[in-house]
């Protein structure tokens, strides 16, 4: 049996600054690729249903055929995908800012099952809280729910405008995952790729209780109170006054939770190899500026004026209407620790086409059995036909657990450059160039030669030298 190893994470030694495990590489001398056997991916939407962003929702949802179709380029076909939808909106616990922040009905990190949008007009494809499309094992496919996937998808992704002021996107993230609301429960599987991506036009105000109760005095009104407390720049921000402000940077001793929090929960969720992020964002600077701000809202709201908010850092034409970002440090710098499995984009565009583009190929070379970045190709085995370049691949059940067990498999003997020897050991690995699928550095993609398939929850853990510098 050949099989294509399908699943790979690129992930590398080395710590930022906090002592997260960050996925980009360092000078280690090697590259490791975490491959699921099987291509699942768990595929969590997390969209901005604050009052400037139903412009944004309706040109994502539009291009949701163009993501769809980047699926179905996968090797080896379509994958075994789970897709939920969640809000910005968390429950913040207090009465103070209206129902709209507390309490948070049918949100709060629960996945959406339906549009709520009041002005949606589509019909859910499913009565279950996400969708599920899963490759049987006759050929067949598994789905909870009917019609095409791209419409069933745009439909529960229509969130409105009636959400929470504070968005709160890594707060709704990591409460859609951790297993606090049954409704989700088997969203997250044990061996599964998670991939999120986050739509929103403003920055993460994931708060601690205690920035709930501050007066207005201190932290200044509206969702300014989320500014103060986020970010550290050359001076302090003013929470009555306009100000530039420059030299700034993401606030990890405030009172927001750090985003190296939410780093840690995914990694730990899953393990450093088979996360991947994405994030359609206003433009993150290092200068700021404050002062008063009108925010257009969608045709059943009025417009917003804040006398003194967060300043655009970028804009743009949606639909014959001027649309803003405002910037996204806090997203950007929990999005730095992912490397590449981390993807931002802005969300100042007039079309998202490219963006969700841009995502299809961020999973695919998750996914794919493509060997990425400037590994050593010298051959090691002149006298074994094709590249034999310096890796070590063993097959890890239960991978990043404490019941990990790990089996090394040997190189395969071959009798041409893409033909391994039928009567050598099983299971074997070998490589080969493949440009057409593979526009990575290499171009190489790893195949392993099995005569069955290993248990479930196996992935297949590729370790290779980096080229010298």
């Amino acid at each position: 049996m050949r099989l294509v190893v399908l699943g790979l994470a690129l992930f590398a030694l080395g710590c930022p600054d906090r002592s997260i495990a960050r996925v980009d590489p360092v000078a280690s001398g090697e590259y490791i690729k975490d491959i699921p056997v099987s291509s699942d991916i768990d595929l969590l939407f997390v969209i901005d249903n604050s009052v400037s962003t139903r412009d944004k929702q309706t040109i994502f949802a539009s291009n949701f055929a163009n993501f769809v179709s980047a699926l179905q380029q996968f090797p080896g076909g379509f994958p075994n995908v789970h897709i939920g939808v969640v809000t910005s909106t968390v429950d913040v616990g207090v009465d103070s800012f209206g129902p709209a922040c507390h309490p948070v009905s049918g949100q709060n990190g629960v996945l959406q099952a339906a549009p709520l949008d009041s002005m949606a007009t589509c019909k859910p494809a499913t009565t279950e809280h996400f969708l599920v499309d899963v490759g049987q094992a006759d050929g067949s496919r598994m789905r909870n729910y009917t019609g095409d996937l791209s419409p069933a998808l745009s439909c529960i992704s229509q969130v409105g405008e009636g959400g929470c002021g504070f968005e709160a996107p890594l707060e709704a993230m990591k409460r859609a995952l951790d297993g606090s609301h049954p409704e989700n429960a088997g969203f997250v599987r044990h061996g599964a790729f998670l991939a999120v991506v986050i739509l929103t036009d403003e920055d993460d105000c994931s708060g601690k209780p205690a920035l709930w109760t501050q007066s207005t005095q201190i932290v200044g009104k509206d969702d300014f109170r989320c500014v103060e407390t986020a970010y550290q720049c050359d001076a302090s921000i003013s929470p009555s006054a306009p100000g530039t402000y420059t030299h700034c940077k993401v606030r990890h001793d405030g009172l927001l939770f750090d985003t190296a929090d939410y780093v840690q929960f995914l990694l730990g969720l899953k393990g450093p190899s088979r996360v991947a992020v994405a994030v359609i964002a206003g433009d993150p600077t290092t200068s700021i500026a404050t002062g008063p701000l009108t925010i257009a809202t969608g045709p059943s709201m009025t417009p917003i004026t804040e006398a003194l908010a967060l300043q655009p850092s970028c804009s743009a034409m949606i639909n014959g209407t001027m649309t803003i970002g405002r910037p996204a440090l806090r997203l950007a710098d929990f999005l730095g620790n992912f490397g590449d499995r981390g993807l931002f984009r802005t969300v100042c565009q007039s079309d998202y086409t490219q963006a969700l583009d841009d995502i299809g190929m961020l999973l695919f070379r998750a996914v794919s059995p493509c060997l990425e970045g400037e590994l050593d190709t010298r051959d090691t085995d002149a006298e074994n036909p094709g590249l034999q370049p310096d890796c070590k691949v063993s097959d890890l059940q239960d991978p990043d657990t404490d019941a990990q067990v790990e089996t090394q498999i040997p190189p395969c003997p071959m009798l041409a450059v893409d033909q391994p020897d039928p009567a050598g050991v099983r299971a074997c690995w070998w490589v080969k160039s493949n440009p057409a699928t593979c526009s990575t550095e290499t171009q190489l993609e790893v195949h392993i030669e099995r005569t069955a398939l290993p248990p479930p929850n196996t992935t297949v853990r590729v370790v290779c030298a980096i080229a010298d510098s």
